[in-house]
């Protein structure tokens, strides 16, 4: 039997007691008109289905509802977005979907200080995107790209000329390995709009990619650890192997911290 200290089930019941059912527009023509308590019936009425389903939800009996089915309970609960968050990760183990994304004119200001700060690693911090939205002082002198108005790194790696002088092995270190982690963007989050002109734009402007993209399945969420070499006018043109590292800052998941440290001996 399920550990009720602080379970889902536990958890469920009350917020749904703290709830007063006859504040709910929802249930304004229910009749006979409800009390104080707002039921299990009442949140299946509300979420659209059966009393049991709902109750085995509440008793945690199952694991197969639907992330619709949630959401309209946490809209029938009146739930915060860190109870949402609670009920969709304990139910289902992910996030609740459509999680909206903030503007990166709210990138916190601690944040953008450790970007700053860093003097020993490139680091930038890019959205959803790949829309660098910062970089330090030593990311544009290694790379002045991200200087330039507008700076998106898929466009710049699979694009310009440029990159396939400075990544060395383009198709294999690049061009594949951004390609696999478009699909995963692309096929994780069909309605941006923004990710779906950019691949648009990708595989229309460049046949090396479109022959990529029809040969290849592989999918790769991100370069974390990932190793590869450049050649640098900041390094004199001396071949460099370096590695990525990518966090994502708790405040923002929707940004990617990522540093580039090189490799030695």
């Amino acid at each position: 039997m399920e550990h009720q200290g602080d379970s889902i089930s536990r958890l469920l019941r009350a917020w749904r007691t703290r709830i007063d059912a006859r504040t709910l527009p929802e249930l304004r023509w229910v009749q006979p008109r409800p009390g104080r308590r707002l039921s299990q019936a009442h949140v299946a009425r509300m979420t659209g289905v059966s009393e049991g389903w709902y109750r085995a939800l509440e008793a945690g009996r199952r694991r197969d509802f639907s992330e619709s089915f949630l959401a309209r309970v946490a809209q029938a609960l009146r739930l915060s977005d860190a109870e949402t968050l609670t009920l969709f990760l304990a139910v289902t183990g992910r996030r609740p979907p459509g999680t909206p994304v903030r503007p990166c004119e709210e990138l916190p200001a601690g944040v953008r200080s450790l970007l700053q700060q860093q003097v020993s690693y490139p680091c930038y911090l890019s959205d959803t995107a790949w829309n660098v939205v910062a970089a330090n002082a030593l990311m544009g002198e290694w790379f002045p790209w991200v200087l330039r108005p507008a700076p998106n790194l898929m466009r710049w790696a699979l694009l310009h000329p440029e990159a396939r002088e400075q990544m060395l092995d383009w198709e294999d270190n690049c061009a594949r390995q951004y390609l696999a982690m478009l699909r995963v963007a692309a096929n994780s989050d069909p309605e941006n709009a923004e990710l779906r002109a950019l691949v648009r734009e990708i595989l229309d402007a460049d046949a090396d990619c479109r022959r990529i993209w029809s040969e290849e399945h592989d999918v790769v969420e991100h370069r974390d650890g990932h190793v590869f070499r450049l050649c640098l006018p900041y390094h004199g043109h001396t071949e460099i192997s370096v590695a990525s590292h990518v966090l994502l800052p708790i405040q923002r998941p929707d940004l990617r911290f990522v540093f580039i440290t090189p490799l030695t001996d």
